[in-house]
């Protein structure tokens, strides 16, 4: 099969014919019909992030079931499908409880194992959720982008009065923005720099109240004119980026909170005597459960998320040069690959 692998650590990845792979006892095989390129991935194929390799990435992917494993029940060849990225133990407290993100022995498809930048992709069946037979395989494949927004979304004391900011209009952020909207927020602030004027305009359209360019204008002397001064309630970090960590920290009121999905590449500065004086609570959130994985294809199934906006690239899986470029070049919200071609 054609599949994009990364075969050595630094810069590099190459496109080019490999095994398919082989079905084991408790899982699947999954035609590739659709697969999201996430910020995630970018790094991997650059080399800034480190993998196992030789490593197959790509992990938010929908398609078709054309093989079981011998011990899988439940589900059949012709099964249209997606998958949480999230493979816990089954077996350690965190598992057993369901909150199987925090397992210490996680696997995550298309980091730790082979993804579905690929024709064909194996996952346990224990992962799976099924499409309506009227969800496109790109909806199935925007399932996890969401599901990393909502659990963090998901676990805010969130009530109508409270404002919040978003930091980072990426997908991740602009799914979080329609879930702020769904939960009832009462002002959303959406942050972004010069490069994201195309998205910012998006997260408009998608339920943010406010949005700020901090290339242009302070960002915390415009939360002030949008607060009236009472400041945030609430800041959504998405970005994961160091500089943005003091703009985020002077922007929240006193007992505020600072909810973080995403993923810092260098050591932020945190000033944690403003921590203690003005009672901010710090939260972190990863991945998702499975369940809420299920609820986030529910709100995509039902019309509650919109998807159609966010992707606006498609590239044939043989392409991958060219949807890395674009991606690189901050040129799309969401790339879709599509194995079979556009």
């Amino acid at each position: 099969m054609l599949a994009v692998v990364k075969e050595h650590s630094g810069p590099g990845f190459v496109i080019k014919d490999v095994p398919e792979p082989k079905c084991r006892e408790d899982d699947v095989v999954v035609k590739v019909k659709s697969v999201g390129f996430c910020g995630t991935d970018g790094p991997i194929l650059a080399g800034t992030r480190e993998v196992p390799w030789p490593l197959i990435p790509g992990h938010e992917f929908a398609g078709d079931i054309v093989e079981t494993g011998a011990k899988v029940e439940g589900w059949k060849v012709g099964d249209r499908v997606s998958a949480c990225i999230v493979i816990g133990c089954g077996n350690c407290k965190f598992c057993i409880e369901g909150n199987e993100p925090l397992c210490d022995r996680l696997i995550e498809t298309g980091i730790h194992v082979n993804g579905a930048f690929a024709e064909y992709v194996r996952v346990p069946a224990k992962v799976l959720v099924k499409l309506r037979d009227t969800t496109s395989y790109d909806f199935g494949a925007a399932v996890d982008p969401v599901a990393s927004a909502y659990r963090t979304v998901k676990k805010m004391p969130l009530t109508s009065k409270d404002t919040v900011m978003v930091l980072g209009p990426g997908p991740i952020g602009l799914y979080a923005t329609q879930l702020l909207k769904l939960r009832g927020a009462r002002k959303i602030i959406v942050l972004g720099a010069a490069c994201d004027k195309d998205r910012l305009q998006m997260a408009l359209k998608l339920g943010a109240t406010d949005i700020i360019n901090n290339s242009e204008e302070d960002p915390v002397e415009r939360v002030k004119e949008i607060t009236g001064g009472e400041m945030l309630d609430f800041v959504h970090d998405c970005a994961g980026a160091a500089a943005l960590v003091e703009t985020a920290m002077n922007s929240i009121k006193k007992s505020g909170s600072y909810y973080i999905t995403g993923l810092f590449h260098s050591d932020p500065p945190v000033n944690l005597g403003k921590v203690v004086r003005s009672e901010i609570d710090i939260r972190g959130t990863i991945c998702y459960t499975r369940e809420e994985f299920r609820e986030c294809l529910d709100l995509i199934q039902d019309g509650r998320v919109e998807v159609t906006p966010m992707i606006t690239h498609h590239y044939a899986l043989k392409d991958m040069e060219k949807a890395f470029e674009t991606f690189q070049k901050r040129e799309a919200i969401k790339i879709m690959i599509h194995p079979e071609g556009v």
